[in-house]
């Protein structure tokens, strides 16, 4: 009988501990949706139940009246903030009270994340970010275009050969995307030309693989790290497979003894990292190009990427930088990709406009190389990237941390925001919200003509993230979507097959935005 009570005891005692947030919203006065014990809101998507956009959507649906909401992520309250004047208030002008994520992994168990840009916290954050920003500055893009633009005309030739020699034209993609992509990484990033195309079973493509690969993540994993990151960590419990983090310090550090032994300058991100090291990577303002020159969704860097550091940053500092790097330019741009060919496929008036542009810049070279200023000067390709973005946004949600207390007034009520409170932003959410955006589910370029984008507020087009913690590379993914798009249509035209699937569906797997099943379609070659 003690033992029955005992046990019941635990049970209960587990039971409060892991329910006593859940009269949070209730004692603000904030409609929230109904949390169960552990999971909070997330049931359906770790049941793999629902995707990440389908539950942002529900939640944003659900109190539509109301300007905040609340959720819970597992047992953790958090803030649903729908309204523009509210989000940019606190993600732009209190930006300092908002300064980070909410960290759930440590430095000492998973430093590629933890130490990466993403995962930085406070001041840390704040030096590496005006570190690297110059890094992403046009004159540095201009100097890394040149290795982009030798994969994207290489390997599309090589395709292009393929498919003239008799093989098959139809591709996955999302693999297609992903080979493109990955090269680019590997070039821009590592100075290794790694041709997936015709090596498919490379190692980078297979770390790559590993290090994108959530679906292969156990959901105790998930909860682990949101619940118990203190006691993961003890554990030595890793999110990341560790054959992941071998293979970076091998790659990073055979490059760069390379590079200092032999004097090798490629003006990639490993120079500039090793620029960055040395304090001698700067910003050269006369140099800068303005936002109207490079692409609406471009982000405009704040005056925190810009201030002078005094810190010494470590190899594995510079690691996790790379990886980072590797991992958004492979696994982010190869999605964006993805959704844009989509469009293209069902809306052939458009890919006929675009290919149609792209035959006069073409034509307009006489035979030299594809420039940068040729690539940034193409307007209705920007306008397709931008409504590719605004309609399917590279970054679906984002969060921000409260890190110094803070209190926000608006209609008849307050809010204390306490230090580690989080809030989320749902981009995707915004995006296709009628409010904002005339027939959202359309896919109109001429939203983003020269008559029409100006109409657009900043807060409401957000692709890359909101503030001054918005995503750095953003031109350097837009420059690698144009390029290899401008290569792709050039030489070929994106038709459905008897395989794809149209309308599309997301992968049912927490913090992945993707298309279940791929994208199939037939390249067929153009005459030029």
């Amino acid at each position: 009988m003690l033992y029955l009570v005992l046990i019941l005891a635990i049970i209960y005692l587990i039971y409060k501990w892991g329910t006593n947030t859940f009269d949070y919203f209730e004692k603000r006065g904030i409609k929230y949706n109904k949390p169960l014990f552990l999971v909070g809101s997330r049931l359906s998507i770790l049941l793999k139940n629902s995707s990440m956009v389908d539950s942002v959507q529900k939640t944003y649906k659900e109190f539509r009246n109301e300007k905040i909401s609340g959720m819970f992520e597992f047992k953790h309250p958090t803030y649903f903030i729908r309204d523009p004047d509210i989000i940019k208030r606190l993600a732009i002008k209190e930006f300092d009270h908002f300064t980070d994520h909410r960290l759930v992994l440590d430095e000492e168990v998973e430093p590629l994340f933890a130490k990466g840009l993403f995962g930085l916290t406070g001041q840390k954050w704040k030096d590496m970010r005006a570190t690297l920003s110059p890094a992403f500055t046009g004159s540095k893009m201009r100097l890394m275009f040149n290795l982009m633009n030798k994969v994207g005309s290489q390997m599309t030739a090589s395709i292009r050969n393929q498919i003239d020699s008799g093989k098959n034209n139809e591709v996955e993609f999302k693999e297609f995307a992903r080979n493109f992509t990955l090269d680019i990484i590997a070039t821009c990033a590592f100075g290794i030309e790694v041709n997936s195309f015709e090596h498919p079973d490379n190692e980078f493509i297979k770390i790559a693989r590993k290090a994108t690969n959530f679906g292969d993540i156990p959901i105790y994993k998930f909860i682990g790290f949101f619940l118990f990151p203190k006691l993961m960590a003890k554990l030595n419990i890793k999110f990341l497979d560790k054959d992941l983090y071998v293979f970076f310090d091998e790659v990073l550090s055979d490059t760069i003894q390379q590079r200092e032994k032999k004097g090798i300058v490629r003006n990639d991100m490993i120079d500039l990292l090793l620029q960055a090291k040395k304090g001698s990577l700067t910003h050269d303002e006369s140099q800068e190009e303005t936002l109207s020159n490079i692409g609406f969704a471009t982000v405009e860097e704040s005056d925190i990427g810009k201030h002078k550091v005094k810190r010494t940053w470590t190899d594995e500092d510079l690691m996790a930088q790379a990886f980072i790097f590797f991992f958004a330019g492979f696994e982010t741009v190869s999605t964006v990709m993805t959704f844009m060919a989509y469009e293209l496929l069902l809306n052939p008036d458009v890919q006929t406009k675009l290919q149609k542009e792209i035959d006069e810049v073409y034509k307009s070279l006489g035979g030299k190389e594809l420039t940068y200023e040729h690539v940034q000067g193409m307007k209705y390709m920007d306008m397709v990237v931008s409504e590719t973005l605004r309609k399917w946004p590279a970054a679906p949600v984002v969060d921000r941390n409260c890190t110094k207390p803070f209190t926000l007034e608006y209609d008849d009520k307050k809010i204390d925001f306490e230090i580690g409170r989080n809030f989320y932003v749902p981009i995707y959410a915004i995006h296709h919200d009628p409010l904002y955006y005339e027939n959202p589910e359309k896919f109109d370029p001429e939203r983003f003509s020269d008559e029409n984008k100006d109409k657009i507020a900043n807060v409401l087009y957000a692709p890359f993230g909101i503030g001054p913690r918005n995503c750095i590379g953003s031109r350097f993914a837009l420059l690698e979507v144009k390029t290899i798009f401008y290569y792709l249509l050039l030489n070929f035209s994106f038709e459905a097959t008897s395989k794809t699937k149209i309308p599309i569906q997301f992968v049912k797997i927490p913090s992945i935005f993707q298309i279940e099943g791929g994208l199939d379609i037939a390249l067929a070659p153009r005459s030029k």
